[in-house]
């Protein structure tokens, strides 16, 4: 299936819908962050319960159902998954508007929508797989981080616009839910679409004994955990740096910079606005400048993002705001291309009926590699008491990528299907 003519401009239609539904998924995520104070009063509960029901919960299911979607979308398709993903979301959302002072009901709604996220942040490679040919298999996957940054933007600035209007979280939660109707109408338009260009493929080999051999082979090669590991990695790098690096940078000194909070947040935006500039690139630079190839695209973002992470310890770099802005950008640009070049490769070089699972164990193992990097550089930070040695596991860990970058190796067992990947 090489001809351009058997991919039907439809699939533009599929794209934008993925670039919502995972925009949706990011908002759910983010936006009970700026409600935390409203939601802790609300409940009438700490901080900190409010943090760990709002994010941890939902955290840890997107991992765990992260795991299992891949499973879910290689055996039901990806329409019906998002329905039904789509369908818990909005629930979780639009439920939050009458929960009350309830915390138990409030953990519910938010493991509901973490079961529901994760699939959804599964399911690029098998699109990309199912829909578009291998030179736009990297456009898909930097359209899908770009959509990640957009729906984290929009998360944390629209929720405490609407909270200021509206004076109740629950409600504000409520009005969210218009995002995940959206996409749920969008996705049902697809299931009356056309048929994926290579579904037909992937369900006949499906149930050969031979594809089902498949994931099996794939689970053992060292090109398969070489990408999963690039997504942990990432995932690891980029919780570690972004959400530590915000308090180095407002903190006094001698432990941060001493710039103000609302500096650093505008610091850090810069930061991702590059990074969603970058994810978008990242796919022409991996279809046009490297023809296809991410081994040298996720090298260089993994050893950029090191550099650059390492260079804000230095007083001529974070003692001027502009080579501090060039710097975090820099940083974000790097980072941006290293998962959406994994993920298209994963797309390009394994058979369409495993890439569900296999995209789904990377990005579930990922989400644990997050809470790693979290974790490990807090308890660096609580340690000695300052950022440096916070920021330098992150450059480890960076520089690990770039090991790892290098086993990403199309496996030559799976150049037969390349015809119609």
């Amino acid at each position: 299936m090489n001809s351009m003519n058997e991919f039907p401009k439809f699939r533009w239609f599929v794209l934008a819908t993925l670039c919502l539904v995972t925009a949706t998924t990011a908002v759910v995520l983010i936006s009970p962050a700026s409600l935390i104070g409203a939601i802790a009063k609300g409940l009438r509960i700490s901080p900190g319960e409010a943090t760990g029901a709002a994010m941890g919960t939902f955290n840890f299911c997107v991992a765990i159902s992260c795991l299992c979607g891949g499973m879910l979308l290689d055996r039901f398709g990806t329409v019906r998954v998002w329905i039904v993903c789509l369908i818990m979301i909005a629930v979780g959302e639009i439920g939050a508007s009458s929960l009350g002072d309830s915390i138990f009901g409030f953990y519910i709604l938010r493991l509901i929508q973490g079961l529901g996220t994760g699939p959804i942040m599964a399911s690029t490679v098998r699109v990309a797989a199912q829909w578009f040919p291998p030179n736009e298999r990297g456009i898909v996957a930097g359209v899908q981080g770009l959509a990640m940054g957009m729906g984290t933007c929009i998360g944390a600035v629209v929720s405490p616009m609407i909270l200021a209007v509206s004076g109740d979280w629950g409600m504000t939660m409520g009005w969210l839910g218009v995002m995940p109707v959206i996409a749920l109408v969008m996705t049902v338009v697809i299931g009356f679409g056309p048929e994926a260009p290579n579904e037909h493929l992937v369900q006949a080999n499906r149930e050969t004994q031979e594809s089902r051999s498949d994931f099996a082979l794939a689970i053992r090669m060292p090109a398969t955990w070489g990408a999963i590991i690039c997504v942990v990695l990432l995932s690891w790098v980029m919780q570690g740096f972004n959400d530590l690096i915000p308090g180095y940078i407002a903190i006094e000194p001698p432990v941060g910079l001493g710039r103000n909070p609302v500096v650093a947040g505008q610091f850090m935006m810069v930061l991702q606005i590059a990074f969603m500039a970058g994810a978008i690139l990242s796919g022409f630079i991996v279809d046009r400048l490297f023809e296809g190839r991410s081994r040298p695209v996720v090298f260089l973002g993994f050893l950029g993002t090191a550099i650059f992470c390492f260079a804000v310890r230095f007083s001529f770099v974070h003692s001027s705001n502009f080579i501090l802005l060039v710097d975090l950008a820099l940083t974000g640009l790097c980072q941006s291309v290293c998962i959406p070049a994994t993920i298209a490769f994963i797309a390009r070089s394994y058979p369409g009926h495993i890439t569900g699972r296999l995209g789904g164990l990377a990005q579930g193992i990922g989400v644990f590699g997050g809470t790693a990097g979290v974790t490990l550089g807090a308890y660096a930070l609580d340690s000695s008491g300052y950022y440096n040695n916070s920021i330098l596991a992150v450059v480890i860990i960076a520089f690990i990528g770039c090991g790892c970058a290098l086993l990403q190796k199309p496996p030559e067992v799976f150049s037969r299907y390349r015809n119609w990947n």
